[in-house]
């Protein structure tokens, strides 16, 4: 019987658990302090940054003779960086050399145009007064001398007719004579034989005036008359060339005196960029700070990245890298990411406050500058501050690291209820209120959140409970 009583009162106390269990969670409003704190991990920034590239123009060859240990502490114009200069002045020997042999060469292009801008002319002249007088040659033989040459070979020829003619004749006569008179026997045909002889050369030297006529008239005049046309045209094309070939040739020389001019003026250039990077072999500072191997991108230091390994006698560096930063650490800056939501609770002047990471004992005292309205990136939001009061922070520099606190609101009285509790309905926010009967649903006027808390400030009132969660219809 006993077992069963208990049996009851077990069965009985787990019901009561279980109707214990079914009960919604809920939270009493009441008036308490409610603050919006903000944390951030903030960097020290220079105050003011100058960054020291090596930026030769023609120069490649950079080689460290010298450098400003990293950390160090430097005035305006004292030497930061030293690089060897051995070879780039040899390369300066060399090039002024270049320049020396690149002037003559303009001098001897020079001459030579302007030898050959007055020689042209008068060689031009020698060759059209050879045109001139194959053309004059031509004129005169077609006009006085092929017509002398005609003319004189017909008369040749009439002549050697003519002496035959009369040869015969006196022959002719003779023979008559003879006949006639009481001449000896003997010396009739001694006469009469010389006759005939004179009669038989003049009849052979008709015959060669013949030849010779017709040669003359069909072969030695029209040939000469044919070299003397040939010998026209060919001077005329010797002029055409010689006009084109001065032209080009005059053309050619004032082109390669101006590539000498070029060449000149470009070797007068690189030497005076290789003098320009031999002054840059010794680098100075831009202005008083502490040197930092490496660069500062928005306040952010890179690190020496290997820098200080080959900011060493001997070390290689690239043109155009930042090798060295100056710092200016003072006034001391800190740099932070805000998110998007807290943003708009910060103003510019706000008072926050920093503890580094290196002396947690040390409160430095900041005011929030410039706050900015446009985003660095997604959901960041950069934010400067400048510490008012660091007293023990002289160790803090460049490249460290601050935890920074600031607080946005705070209201001394406040309702805040879990944000759980903060429901909407209608697109607006509600909360359910426990009432005898069950709930009711109540608009309400939020405020802030921060820690998963949200100031309500008008709809319900101290003493009211919530339901953190939505109720079952």
């Amino acid at each position: 019987m006993g077992a069963l009583l208990l049996a009851g009162a077990l069965l009985s106390g787990a019901a009561e658990a279980n109707k214990s269990d079914d009960k919604p969670a809920t939270h009493k409003l009441e008036l308490s302090p409610f603050r919006v704190e903000l944390k951030w991990e903030a960097t020290v920034e220079p105050a003011g940054v100058h960054p020291v590239k090596v930026s030769p123009k023609v120069w490649t060859e950079l080689t460290v003779k010298e450098a400003a240990a990293h950390g160090q502490s430097v005035k305006k114009g004292d030497v930061l960086l030293q690089l060897e200069p051995e070879k780039i002045q040899q390369r300066i020997r060399d090039s002024e050399i270049g320049l020396d042999l690149a002037r003559l060469d303009l001098e001897l292009a020079k001459g030579d145009l302007e030898f050959a801008e007055k020689v042209s002319p008068l060689e031009l002249a020698t060759v059209e007064r050879a045109y001139r007088v194959v053309q004059q040659d031509l004129e005169r033989y077609l006009k006085v001398t092929q017509p002398f040459d005609i003319k004189t070979a017909q008369v040749n020829l009439k002549s050697a007719a003519d002496y035959l003619a009369y040869a015969e004749e006196e022959l002719k006569q003779l023979k008559k004579m003879y006949k006639a008179d009481d001449l000896t026997e003997e010396t009739e045909e001694i006469i009469l034989k010389r006759a005939q002889d004179s009669v038989d050369r003049a009849r052979h030297s008709l015959v060669g005036s013949e030849i010779s006529t017709r040669t003359q008239l069909d072969l030695s005049i029209p040939r000469a008359e044919e070299q003397k046309r040939e010998d026209e045209v060919r001077q005329r094309h010797v002029l055409v060339r010689s006009k084109a070939a001065q032209a080009r040739e005059l053309a050619k020389k004032r082109l390669a005196y101006e590539r000498q001019q070029l060449q000149h003026q470009k070797t007068q250039e690189s030497l005076a960029e290789l003098k320009a990077d031999a002054e840059g072999m010794v680098v100075r500072a831009p202005a008083a700070g502490v040197v930092y191997h490496g660069s500062f991108t928005q306040g952010q230091w890179s690190g020496t990245g290997g820098l200080s390994a080959r900011l060493v006698p001997g070390g290689k560096l690239l043109a155009g890298d930042t090798v060295m930063s100056i710092v200016e650490p003072r006034p001391l800056l800190l740099r932070a990411l805000a998110a998007e939501k807290e943003i708009r609770l910060i103003k510019t002047g706000a008072a926050a406050s920093a503890i580094p990471t290196a002396d947690p004992s040390v409160r430095l005292v900041l005011k929030a500058l410039a706050v900015p309205a446009i985003p660095t990136g997604v959901d960041k939001f950069e934010l400067r501050f400048q510490a008012e009061a660091a007293a023990g922070a002289e160790f803090l520099m460049p490249g460290m690291t601050c935890a920074v606190r600031m607080l946005a609101y705070e209201a001394k009285q406040a309702l805040a209820a879990p944000s759980a509790a903060v429901f909407e309905e209608g697109g607006k926010p509600v909360v359910f209120v426990k009432t005898g009967k069950g709930h009711r649903v109540a608009a309400v006027t939020l405020g802030r959140s921060t820690g998963g808390r949200t100031e309500i400030l008008g709809g319900v009132k101290a003493g009211d409970v919530l339901l953190l969660e939505r109720p079952l219809e």
